[in-house]
């Protein structure tokens, strides 16, 4: 059994694990509870944190795709430049016409030329060039198709035949900005 002095210890110490109990009861609502609005908060950040770098990783990727691309139109560019002959080719363009001419047997009568004002946008500038010709129109036929597979940037426009066997040719001529 137990003495009266235990007793009385165990009347002074019993308020004691009461009061532990009551801490313990509450202490979730008082402990846990901010940690889980700060769990909840934290997960909300890194959601859009989350987002933020996806969206981040997807624009890196354009940016490469894009700066691949910018590459190859430079590569092209330069590509295009060395084959765009200058505007001083076109005396020797105007040659080689004339030298076609009298081997097809066809008559230069007049060439005009000129160089556009306005180019329209994306284009290169060029010259339009007018050539009178008069020939058989299988002469005409052969000029044209030489005309065409010059190693010149020519691009054919019109070809107008007439009755009196003359032929008028536009046909431009790319050159370098």
């Amino acid at each position: 059994m137990m003495s009266p002095k235990e007793i009385q210890k165990l009347r002074e110490w019993a308020p004691f694990p009461i009061v532990v109990t009551l801490i313990l009861y509450f202490a979730p609502s008082f402990l846990i509870a901010p940690q889980v609005e700060n769990l909840e908060t934290t997960g909300k950040s890194f959601g859009s944190l989350l987002k933020t770098v996806n969206e981040t990783l997807g624009q890196r990727g354009k940016d490469r795709l894009y700066r691949a691309r910018f590459a190859r139109m430079t590569q092209e560019m330069e590509r295009l430049s060395k084959w765009l002959p200058p505007e001083s080719y076109l005396p020797t363009l105007i040659d080689q016409f004339n030298s076609l001419a009298e081997i097809l047997k066809v008559k230069i009568k007049t060439v005009v030329y000129g160089f556009p004002l306005a180019v329209p946008g994306g284009q290169p500038p060029r010259i339009d060039i007018r050539l009178n010709l008069e020939a058989t129109y299988e002469s005409m036929r052969s000029f044209i198709q030489s005309v065409e597979s010059l190693p010149s940037p020519l691009v054919l426009t019109e070809v107008v035949a007439n009755k009196d066997r003359t032929f008028s040719l536009s046909v431009q001529h790319l050159v370098k900005p």
